[in-house]
């Protein structure tokens, strides 16, 4: 059983829901059309998340490479300076 202050604030987070996703407030669809807008976001979001991990990983590996470059270098120049 819910109150009118549950059904007020349920009607305003799916239109806030609605605008977030870039359409009109969700006065005319279905709750099952907005389960759907809601998914397709979450894959989209899903999707740039694993893309930005891999480009995370690809961008700590390059500074890993050079941070060893690095140290090689140092090594090599306190070696010959000696």
């Amino acid at each position: 059983m819910s109150s009118p202050l549950d059904g007020r604030i349920r009607s305003i987070a799916r239109e806030e829901a609605a605008l977030l996703l870039g359409g009109a407030p969700a006065d005319g669809g279905t709750d099952t059309d907005l389960v759907a807008a809601l998914d397709l976001k979450v894959t989209e979001l899903t999707v740039m998340v694993k893309r930005l991990d891999a480009r995370l990983d690809a961008v700590e590996k390059a500074a890993g490479q050079a941070d060893q470059e690095a140290r090689s270098a140092t090594r090599r120049t306190r070696g010959t300076s000696g």
